[in-house]
């Protein structure tokens, strides 16, 4: 069946993809999910709720929590009070949170490139990009 083939060719594609990026991240001391997170932080442009980035990367709230766990450790991010209601937490990146996504971002857009750019054209990247859009 066509269907079950493009699934699988889009999980065997995902694990590899995935797995060759945890290892780029791994030099960082970071894993994807802890540099989704990050990168969801500096998207927003603005302290976050820890809900709003469990919906933000399709994730449940208990990983978000580990994630955040994790992050805040290491010192990449900070929870705190939210001023305007005391009874909700908001996650900020930290300077060494911003320091990493500088230091990481220039190594992740490579390894994307290579593994998507180096083997798509960017018109092929569109039409794929296009058409995982109407999966979703």
């Amino acid at each position: 069946m066509p269907a079950i083939d493009v699934f699988l060719t889009l999980y065997k594609t995902n694990h590899r993809l995935v797995q060759t990026l945890e290892e780029q991240l791994g030099s960082f001391g970071l894993t994807l999910g802890r540099w989704c997170l990050l990168v969801a932080l500096r998207s927003g442009g603005r302290p976050m709720l820890p809900s709003e980035l469990s919906d933000d990367l399709a994730v449940t709230r208990a990983n978000v929590s580990n994630l955040l766990n994790a992050l805040e450790k290491a010192g990449r991010i900070e929870r705190a009070f939210d001023p305007a209601n005391r009874k909700r937490i908001l996650v900020h990146l930290t300077p060494q949170g911003r320091e990493v996504i500088a230091n990481v971002w220039p190594v992740y857009e490579q390894t994307i490139a290579r593994l998507v750019g180096g083997k798509l054209s960017p018109d092929e990247q569109a039409q794929l990009s296009a058409l995982l859009k109407k999966l979703v």
